[in-house]
């Protein structure tokens, strides 16, 4: 304000500036540090922060929630043929798609990367085996819904995915031992011949730990010379010994002659 001689307030000045621009700048960075910059779902570091406060609260009033693991089934073949283009404006489809399988009021659906999609699932019931029978209906909508086919610029194509799920109500499981049983639960759904929804248990977890130390030995056992050949004679028509076929045969100090099925399993 200014004053006269006399102290009197004749006018005043006021200064302003547009902080407009500043204000985008603002949400452009909260966009790139919590949301996809593909399909505009949140990305690892949101879903992470919501499912903190979700198993708190799951823990609280003992309502189950849910946490899906959905990746697309031969997603490689899509960007080896038709090219990464293509495979992005499927990833899209494919993130507008799961959007319209869930309650968007207590529901997060996240891309992690690549073709690896994350849902969790909040204020189920109370019930495990009633909240398990809430999270499979949610899975199979959207099992139907992913393999409806696809426009890709006027090329037709049809995918679909493999489904893991995991339940939760106590805080005392960490964020990442979770996110590990779903994933442990997607596998087990591509093993099965994708497309199709399976949950976590804990044989999936103790296959897992044999399968892990099975893999760590395989990869000493040529250092301890742990490998054998045997010999199969192979002979004619007239059983008359022509020549002999080499086998490779692991000797384990623990489980003895591991099969060949086996340490296949493992690769």
């Amino acid at each position: 304000m200014i004053r006269d001689n006399n102290g009197a307030v004749t006018h005043y000045i006021a200064m302003h500036s547009d902080i407009t621009t500043h204000k985008q700048a603002e949400d452009k960075i909260r966009m790139l540090a919590f949301f996809d910059h593909l399909t505009n779902l949140p990305n690892r570091r949101l879903l992470l922060d919501r499912l903190k406060q979700a198993m708190m609260a799951s823990s609280r009033s003992q309502k189950y929630g849910a946490l899906l693991f959905i990746d697309l089934d031969n997603f490689k073949t899509l960007n080896d043929t038709l090219g990464h283009a293509m495979g992005d404006l499927l990833l899209k489809q494919v993130a507008q798609r799961m959007t319209t399988c869930i309650r968007t009021e207590d529901t997060v659906v996240a891309r992690l990367g690549g073709d690896e999609f994350v849902i969790m699932l909040v204020n189920l019931s109370l019930n495990k085996e009633e909240a398990a029978i809430q999270t499979e209906v949610v899975g199979k909508k959207i099992l139907t819904t992913l393999k409806k086919p696809y426009d890709l610029n006027d090329i037709p194509y049809h995918i679909t995915c493999s489904i893991g799920a995991t339940l939760f109500n106590d805080h005392l499981i960490t964020i990442d031992s979770l996110m590990k049983q779903a994933d442990l639960a997607m596998y087990k759904s591509k093993e099965k011949g994708r497309n199709t929804l399976n949950f976590f248990d804990l044989d999936m977890a103790a296959h897992a730990l044999r399968r892990a130390a099975l893999e760590k030995d395989l990869r000493e056992s040529i250092h301890k010379k742990q490998f054998l050949l045997h010999y199969q004679a192979q002979v004619n028509g007239k059983n008359q010994l022509i020549g002999a076929e080499v086998l490779v045969r692991w000797q384990h100090p623990k489980y003895g002659l591991v099969p060949p099925c086996q340490v296949y399993s493992v690769g």
